[in-house]
């Protein structure tokens, strides 16, 4: 079997799928066709992972029809935004070969534009609608996210919730004691994106905040960031580090008490209420509790899973923190970080591609 993956910019989760499809299923021969920079360069990895790598240059639809005749693909994994590359492979097949159309950001849930260094399509709604509609399977995120999808379009054949779970092969093998170092201030960090444009990665007023109830909050951004490496600089308690790849990252979170994972609902709170980030699992994965804001999706798989807590107000973190057992929390996660993995449920993705290959499926004539 043969999947090609597209991506319009470097994507986390591709890089995790790529790397539990390789640990599982070894037989299963991967390639990605994206645009922008490759893996390794925005994550210090990923790019060894696939047997072939096709640029998309200026002219993509030329460019993919290349890669599609070299590779031969009996499946198109496609990730948005936007979700042009999805559209680009239906054309081009024809109905021949199945495409996985994979949301992990719905553009008709944001007021802010996707910041991915390509200029935004004429139409990105209508794009959105026939990449759903014209797919032959849908994969989000959260069920909440699928929810949402389904109110405004009809759903391809087959659909599925697969989490942004954390990456086994990059977790520590083993945790400090659930009690250590919680006997001082506590020790936050944040890992992600970060932006300043008032949508929801623009986190520079919630990280004031933090910090001025005596918590301590150390930024691993996915991206050099001047902008917030010169608030740390003014801004005492709050620290800036500069980018480092998954693997390592996820080898120094355990050294903090906990996690942020709440984000700036301003602009783009329906959007953030179908999200479920890759940093809630790779907290959870390295230790860590989360603590969020009580976004929909967010704040349902916190509190049911006890992955953290939830704060309706970040000028509430402190007193929130303070009555939370953290010991507690911590203890419970290292015993189930393993269970939260895309090693240790990525065979209902394979499940999913052994579906689209051998059955017949509405809408797919394969020649």
């Amino acid at each position: 079997m043969r999947v090609l993956f597209l991506q319009q910019q470097p994507c986390a989760r591709v890089r995790k799928y790529a790397a539990a499809l390789r640990a599982v299923r070894p037989d299963i021969e991967l390639a990605i066709a994206y645009r922008g920079q490759t893996l390794t360069e925005t994550y210090g990895t990923g790019d060894e992972l696939f047997s072939n790598w096709y640029r998309l240059g200026e002219r993509p639809a030329r460019d993919l029809r290349q890669a599609i005749g070299d590779f031969g693909p009996d499946i198109f994994h496609s990730h948005n935004l936007p979700d042009s590359l999805t559209v680009l492979a239906i054309e081009l097949c024809g109905g021949r070969v199945p495409v996985i159309h994979d949301v992990h950001d719905l553009q008709s849930l944001r007021k802010t534009p996707f910041e991915d260094g390509f200029p935004a399509p004429e139409d990105p709604l209508d794009l959105e609608r026939r990449a759903v509609e014209e797919s032959t399977a849908l994969v989000t995120v959260s069920p909440e996210l699928l929810e949402e999808i389904g109110s405004r379009y009809t759903l391809p054949p087959l659909t599925g919730v697969f989490p942004n779970y954390a990456l086994e092969r990059d977790l520590p093998p083993g945790l400090p004691a659930p009690d250590d170092h919680l006997d001082g201030p506590v020790r936050m960090v944040y890992q992600g994106s970060l932006a300043t444009n008032g949508g929801h990665y623009d986190l520079r007023d919630i990280f004031r905040s933090i910090v001025g109830q005596g918590i301590t909050l150390d930024i691993y951004p996915v991206r050099e960031s001047p902008a917030y490496e010169a608030l740390a600089e003014e801004t005492p308690g709050l620290r800036y580090h500069d980018p480092i790849s998954p693997d390592r990252l996820l080898h120094v979170l355990p050294t903090f008490d906990c996690g942020w994972v709440g984000f700036n609902d301003g602009l783009d709170a329906a959007h953030l209420a179908s999200a479920l980030p890759n940093k809630v699992y790779e907290y959870a994965g390295s230790g860590l509790p989360s603590v969020t804001l009580p976004h929909r999706a967010l704040s349902r798989l916190v509190v049911d899973e006890g992955l953290g807590i939830v704060v309706d107000d970040v000028s509430s973190v402190g007193s929130a923190l303070a009555a939370t057992d953290l010991p507690a929390l911590r203890g419970g996660l290292a015993e189930r970080r393993w269970q939260l993995t895309f090693e240790g449920n990525i065979g209902r993705i394979t499940t999913l591609y052994e579906t689209l290959v051998r059955e017949p499926i509405a809408g797919i004539s394969r020649v």
